[in-house]
């Protein structure tokens, strides 16, 4: 199957790897693939033809890190610090979770994730074959993991909580290879160190990304050096051998410049949360340090119980306004950074070498946003106007590995209704 999409403007990726504005120009999709961009006449003969006048293609959102199921708890605790809100808001709740509670979740996840124009997340929740099923169903892309947890060196607790991480990852069988299953350490404050060690080992073999809450709070990051003779957060992670394989790291409020260079060397990748932080109060990551230093950085939402959306858009808008602030330098975080961050950045932190960009050869997972509202027009620069204007509802059409799944208003994947009704069902369950 191939399909032309013409009369629109494209976000390309150039062969310096900078973004192209294109006009006047098509792009086709043939089967999984982005097969053709470029002038009309040279172009390809294809089955279907969409007309996007009015419209924009760009890369597919990658949100490098999300808790997806956690649609069930939004914005559950609000007004709360994390260990707080972990403890007596988001916990109680969590332990009434079943394990179709999370598929209904992670399904109204999706639905919110593809209308606003995400196609690729990491999901670190409990149940992950239930998360993956409704993943692959759904048709988004991801990586899903067993959440590594461990409250003791003298015996394992919880119980099989590591050959269930290990199985996960040998097991799990995607034939679209959409879906990936990856190693998680929840944070270094609840997984032990032999626990730590041996998940590094096993990831030694199998080689795969390891996902990770780093340094979030300053208590984490302070604690952490208390009981391990001063090492940081990602100092101890080093030591442990976490950070030999592809390691992407959640937050990094807290780390320090000695952690910066590890990450840098270890070509780990530091996810930004904005909302999440902000709203939590955790403080503000260090991300132009971080990007100065050479260290990869994406960009993710967090769950919706501290954000409390799902809007890639939002956290690109957010992201770029505190970097400048931050850094009292408005020529910070300039909106092709931001861009990056948001798409080609954490495609690369999840492992994905095939997508997170519009050029030929690449996966298509595409999304198309409205240039007709009235906050969209007059767009001088592209790439601004997509970073400090377009909202999640421009989104008009999500197209992942060369399917349409959400097009003007309508899941083509997702009935809508039934997960909203299933949705609700949870809701009177869990909180009555």
């Amino acid at each position: 199957m191939t399909v032309k999409f013409k009369n629109c403007i494209i976000l390309a990726t150039g062969e310096n790897g900078e973004f192209q504005v294109l006009k006047n120009c098509v792009l086709c999709v043939k089967d999984k693939l982005i097969e053709y961009i470029g002038d009309e006449a040279s172009c390809p003969a294809c089955d279907e033809v969409k007309d996007m006048r009015g419209a924009l293609l760009m890369p597919g959102l990658v949100n490098a890190h999300g808790h997806g199921p956690m649609t069930l708890l939004r914005g559950v605790g609000g007004g709360l610090a994390l260990q707080e809100w972990l403890e007596t808001a988001i916990f109680p709740i969590e332990e009434k979770l079943t394990p179709e509670d999370v598929e209904i979740g992670e399904r109204w996840a999706v639905a919110e994730m593809l209308a606003g124009g995400t196609t690729c997340v990491s999901e670190m929740y409990d149940f992950p074959a239930y998360t993956g099923r409704a993943m692959t169903e759904t048709g988004i892309r991801g990586n899903i993991s067993r959440v590594g947890l461990s409250f003791s060196d003298d015996a394992e607790i919880p119980a099989g909580r590591f050959d269930e991480c290990v199985k996960l990852v040998k097991e799990w069988n995607d034939p679209d290879d959409r879906v990936r299953a990856e190693f998680c350490l929840h944070s270094e404050y609840l997984t032990k160190e032999s626990f730590v060690r041996r998940i590094a080992e096993a990831n030694r073999e199998l080689k795969k990304t390891v996902n990770i809450h780093v340094s979030e709070t300053k208590k984490e990051h302070v604690e952490c050096k208390e009981r391990h003779n001063g090492l940081t957060p990602i100092q101890y992670l080093n030591e442990c051998g976490i950070l030999d394989e592809s390691t992407y790291c959640a937050h990094c409020v807290w780390v320090e410049d000695d952690d910066i260079e590890i990450m840098k060397e270890k070509k780990a990748t530091a996810v930004y949360n904005p909302s999440s932080n902000c709203k939590l109060a955790s403080g503000f990551a260090p991300i132009d340090k971080l990007r100065d230093k050479g260290v990869n950085t994406a960009i993710g939402t967090d769950g919706v119980a501290s954000n409390n959306n799902l809007n890639m858009f939002e956290e690109l808008h957010l992201a770029s306004l505190l970097i400048k602030n931050c850094e009292r330098d408005a020529t910070k975080a300039t909106a092709e950074e931001i861009l990056k961050m948001a798409t080609i950045n954490g495609a690369r932190a999840m492992g994905r070498s095939d997508t997170g960009e519009l050029k030929v050869g690449k996966k298509a997972d595409i999304i198309a946003v409205s240039m007709d509202k009235p906050h969209m027009f007059p767009a001088f620069s592209i790439p601004d106007i997509l970073v400090y204007s377009a909202q999640a509802s421009d989104v008009i059409m999500t197209m992942v590995d060369g399917r349409i799944l959400y097009e003007n208003g309508e899941f083509k994947t997702i009935d809508i209704e039934k997960t909203r009704a299933d949705m609700q069902s949870c809701i009177v369950r869990l909180y009555s």
